[in-house]
């Protein structure tokens, strides 16, 4: 079991792309549709249908999980970026600062469902995945390793940041937001 007991300051934050929605946040994209005169059938910038948008399969991390595993890489902790999107990342019982230094580009959808909800860069990131699906704490050392494995599974990953002694909450720096640990509840 990887529970999240063995994260220390100085592991490394790796990411590993989303395929789209997944399944957070889908009350809000039917909703969403329900007010658009074309629905579902409404077109994203790049020509896509917001309903085919949402319909991508979700990618399944279990693949590269096992393959991790098999390596015997040293998995200090795992979640997926769902349900209450990057605030996840803190999901872990210890009491660490989780610095994001490097996002993904956010998919149109997330891009549509932001104009259309007239929401906040703060409130999307706290609520959907916007790019990024899985989250793989790892010693430093062996981030590069799981970027590999990722992408020998058919998966973008990137190192995207540090765990810190500090306060439970999580920094994503490029963007300027903070979710401190009373926001998970």
């Amino acid at each position: 079991l990887v529970l999240g007991d063995q994260l220390a300051s100085g592991d490394a934050i790796v990411l590993v792309e989303s395929s789209g929605i997944h399944a957070n946040g889908l009350t809000m994209a039917r909703s969403i549709a329900g007010d658009l005169s074309e629905g579902y059938g409404t077109k994203l910038a790049s020509g896509q249908l917001y309903g085919e948008a949402l319909l991508k399969p979700t990618h399944i991390y279990v693949p590269l999980v096992r393959s991790l595993l098999e390596a015997g890489l040293d998995i200090h902790y795992m979640v997926n970026i769902t349900g209450h999107g990057w605030r996840k990342i803190m999901r872990a019982t210890n009491n660490f600062t989780y610095t994001i230094t490097s996002v993904p580009k956010v998919p149109e959808e997330f891009l549509f469902i932001q104009q259309q909800a007239n929401a906040t860069t703060q409130e999307m990131y706290g609520n959907f995945n916007m790019g990024a699906g899985f989250a793989i704490f790892v010693p430093a050392g062996t981030a590069q390793a799981v970027v590999k494995l990722a992408k020998e599974s058919g998966l973008k990953a990137w190192v995207a940041g540090t765990v810190q002694s500090g306060p439970k909450k999580v920094v994503i720096k490029p963007l300027d937001i903070v979710f401190q640990s009373d926001t998970l509840g």
